[in-house]
């Protein structure tokens, strides 16, 4: 390529460059600041992908030092996010804001049929990558978040797993036999008992003894329960 013409590429190229960080920092002081809210938040390995934020109300445009924050900060921020926004030095809220947010990230899906009751193992999950926002909400994003569990109802081979659709793994089941373990200052004993609750690792459930009584012990293993006094 001549001198003349590798010289207009290059000072086109820097020209395009330097119109795109025009841009960049031309996007309002609202939208980066939804941007840095919203961005750390997402699970890790997701990209986001699209932000709009409509047309925020006159209070809250008219404001040159917004503070938004997450109205439900525990939940995933994709689709559509309820933020609160105040302006900078001023205690009073200036109103709330509907932002679709658009992330591509990864999620869980069942690798086969799964029924109700079976504990989730690696072999029975798959992970894939698309668009978080089309998800229903609480959904698996990691294997992590299932393994071990229990399915409470039966989820088809596909499909995408919410975790309101998962318990713990019952290590006691209801009217099945267990062993009480009963302890206390100076003594400690064991009765057989039966339980009258389901309960995972760790939860309290009701147990009757053989005397007829029922008492509220805690899980701390497969059909064992301890019973402090």
């Amino acid at each position: 390529m001549p001198g003349p013409a590798r010289f207009a590429c290059a000072l086109s190229l820097l020209l395009c460059l330097f119109q795109a960080g025009i841009a960049c920092a031309g996007e309002p002081v609202l939208q980066q600041r939804v941007r840095q809210l919203i961005e750390p938040r997402l699970p890790a390995g997701s990209r986001l992908t699209s932000l709009d934020i409509g047309q925020p109300a006159s209070r809250i445009a008219a404001c040159s030092d917004p503070r938004p924050y997450l109205v439900h900060p525990r939940r995933l921020p994709v689709g559509r996010v309820a933020l609160g926004v105040r302006c900078a030095g001023e205690q009073a809220l200036l109103g709330y804001l509907q932002v679709s947010v658009g992330a591509l990230g990864t999620y869980v899906v069942s690798a086969r049929r799964i029924e109700a009751g079976e504990v989730f193992q690696a072999p029975m999950l798959i992970s894939r990558r698309g668009p978080l926002q089309d998800l229903p909400k609480d959904s698996a994003l990691r294997a992590e978040q299932l393994l071990g569990r229990q399915a409470a109802r039966g989820v088809d081979a596909g499909a995408v797993i919410a975790l309101k659709a998962v318990r713990e793994r019952w290590l006691v089941e209801r009217n099945q036999p267990v062993v009480m373990h009963a302890q206390g200052p100076g003594f400690s004993l064991s009765r057989d008992g039966k339980a009258l609750d389901n309960g995972g690792l760790g939860s309290s459930v009701r147990v009757q003894g053989g005397n007829g009584r029922t008492y509220t012990a805690q899980v701390i293993g497969s059909n064992e329960l301890l019973l402090r006094y």
